[in-house]
């Protein structure tokens, strides 16, 4: 059997915790954001790609459209369209 712990060893598991759980939300954002760009860029490839992407990610295009919107900056706006 383990032996119990000690308040500093709970001090530390939970601050290993917190340091873990923030580092995953931070992938989290991160890959969202990366998620969501590459959609942006991809809806400009032809006319319809908007609902053609809202069809296999199984998402209303409105959703598309918030999503990229939300994610998009100026580094990876996309170009008007012609």
């Amino acid at each position: 059997m383990t032996p119990r712990p000690d308040d500093q060893a709970r001090t530390e598991l939970r601050d290993l915790a917190a340091q873990a759980s923030r580092h995953r939300d931070e992938e989290h954002d991160r890959v969202e954001t990366e998620f969501w760009q590459t959609i942006d860029r991809l809806q400009g490839h032809y006319h319809g790609a908007q609902q053609d992407i809202a069809d296999a990610l199984d998402v209303k295009r409105n959703q598309i459209l918030r999503q990229t919107k939300r994610y998009r900056n100026a580094d990876t706006a996309r170009p008007t369209e012609r």
